[in-house]
């Protein structure tokens, strides 16, 4: 993000190469993850139907209001990984051109619950060393012995499908909460 600033004035910190050089590495440091997190995000929102690369830049450009933006040179092989890894699948479709779409597979949503709920419980705990502020939506458990992100509104067992831990007490929690008590 720091690279598309444009420098205005010659005596400001971002003209300096040492502190632009630094923060260039920290940001690239903090995309590498986001980035695939991102796109798994929006793979496993258009599952249904699919979704071709060009699509997922663009996406991601307009739901992270153009905070995030990957190059195609950088999507590809991180979708090609991705593939590889049996995190996601692509099939070729032909509407008007002929496109690859990329799916979520079975194991990409196990993966992708886990990866969220990991990045929402570390960005909550971060904030309370920051001054900033992380609410975590309220249909979640996150698993307390790995934060796996369980949605309750589809929970239909007790136990953690990443670790095994009985959420018992959390769904009891929960059902407190939802009671007012």
């Amino acid at each position: 993000m720091i690279k598309r600033i444009k420098e205005l004035r010659p005596d400001v910190d971002i003209a300096f190469p040492e502190f632009r050089e630094f923060i260039e590495k920290f940001e690239s440091e903090i995309n590498r993850g986001i980035s695939t997190l991102s796109i798994l995000s929006i793979i496993n929102n258009n599952n249904t139907e699919g979704i071709y690369g060009y699509k997922i830049l663009k996406e991601l450009e307009l739901k992270t209001n153009e905070m995030l933006i990957i190059e195609e040179g950088t999507l590809y092989p991180l979708l090609r990984n991705l593939e590889r890894d049996k995190v996601i699948e692509s099939k070729k479709q032909e509407t008007g051109r002929k496109r690859k779409y990329y799916f979520m597979t079975d194991k990409g949503k196990k993966i992708y619950n886990y990866l969220t709920g990991y990045y929402s419980k570390l960005t909550k705990a971060i904030s309370n060393l920051a001054d900033f502020s992380v609410e975590l939506k309220n249909r979640y458990i996150y698993c307390p012995m790995c934060a796996n992100k369980i949605d309750t509104t589809k929970l239909n067992y007790n136990f953690c499908s990443v670790c095994g831990y009985n959420l018992d007490r959390e769904i009891k929690e929960r059902g407190k909460i939802n009671d007012g008590k």
